[in-house]
């Protein structure tokens, strides 16, 4: 069963060979991703228009990834550039997944407190009843 899946893998890849960013696109990959390791840095998103904001006010740089293409400013200088549909999804993917973590590290502070509450409910209870 294994090796049929690699084969189906190997010849998708075969067919449809995986997209390969060209050195600016990797280099704006980069920033992003090194944006989005920063502890400083907020993710936006809009949903209507599908846009995404990574910003760091205090590095000092504001992207916006859309369909149109990515813009990277700071407070000097702007770098826009029109990005292929393909492009864009990676981009988007990254953004995500980096959302996707914050929100599981979230739920899972929000879950620790909500366990808490209920054993401090518990606790209380028990006491309560035995007095």
């Amino acid at each position: 069963m294994l090796i049929i899946m690699y084969s189906i893998e190997w010849l998708k890849n075969k067919f449809i060979p995986k997209y390969v960013p060209n050195k600016r696109e990797q280099l704006v990959l980069n920033i992003i991703k090194g944006l989005l390791e920063h502890e400083d840095t907020d993710i936006k998103m809009a949903p209507l228009t599908g846009r995404y904001y990574v910003v760091n006010k205090r590095l000092q740089y504001w992207v916006k990834v859309s369909e149109d293409g990515v813009s990277i400013t700071n407070h000097k200088f702007t770098f826009s550039s029109a990005t292929s549909i393909t492009f864009y999804d990676m981009i988007i993917d990254i953004v995500k997944e980096v959302i996707e973590k914050h929100r599981n590290e979230f739920e899972a502070t929000v879950f620790q407190n909500e366990i808490e509450l209920l054993d401090s409910i518990l606790n209380n209870i028990n006491e309560k009843t035995y007095e």
